[in-house]
């Protein structure tokens, strides 16, 4: 039986577990009542890579119902500010969620990367975002000194890191296989 474990904020007193199970996947949350997510309702299973500042390594396993989303990371609250990369767990639990969806419920779809209009949402904001800081150190009355062609330098060389960003959150389309997943995982 395969389990993963985690704290979701400085609140929580005691960790999150989540339990792959014949039936489906099974979520407790300490003082609430257990529930279960039968394989046979999944519509769509979903891999993002999702860092945010703090948590560079973050991906986010979401499992879709008819009913409901469960989203689920392989981020820690270790303390304030501080949180522990549990991907060797994550990674186990959503390959053997996957292997289950595909047995029960092979019509599901399987995705990788984000939702397409988060997406574009998010590459138009920052697409605007160094077009403006371009723009603003280009057209704005100034003396072309160094520190004008430092300011572009440092914008040129942030934009491989965009276009990298851009590359693993590409959303598409996978096979319902764990072999499909196994490259979008951390590690990967």
């Amino acid at each position: 039986m395969i389990a993963y474990a985690k704290r979701e904020n400085l609140f929580e007193k005691a960790e999150r577990r989540w339990t792959v199970e014949p039936v489906g996947l099974r979520r407790q949350v300490p003082g609430e009542r257990d529930m279960v997510m039968r394989w046979t309702d999944v519509v769509e299973v979903r891999l993002t890579y999702a860092p945010t500042r703090m948590k560079a390594w973050r991906h986010k396993l979401t499992l879709r119902t008819r009913r409901s989303t469960w989203v689920i990371d392989n981020a820690h609250f270790a303390g304030v500010g501080a949180f522990e990369d549990r991907s060797a767990a994550f990674s186990a639990l959503v390959l053997a969620c996957v292997e289950r969806v595909r047995e029960a419920a092979p019509e599901a779809t399987a995705r990788l990367g984000a939702a397409p209009a988060a997406y574009w949402a998010q590459m138009g904001f920052v697409g605007a975002a160094f077009w403006l800081l371009g723009w603003v150190i280009v057209a704005l009355p100034t003396t072309w000194s160094a520190m004008v062609w430092v300011k572009l330098g440092l914008i040129v060389a942030m934009l491989p890191v965009l276009f990298a960003f851009a590359a693993r959150a590409w959303p598409r389309r996978t096979t319902l296989d764990p072999d499909g997943f196994r490259a979008a995982l951390p590690g990967g």
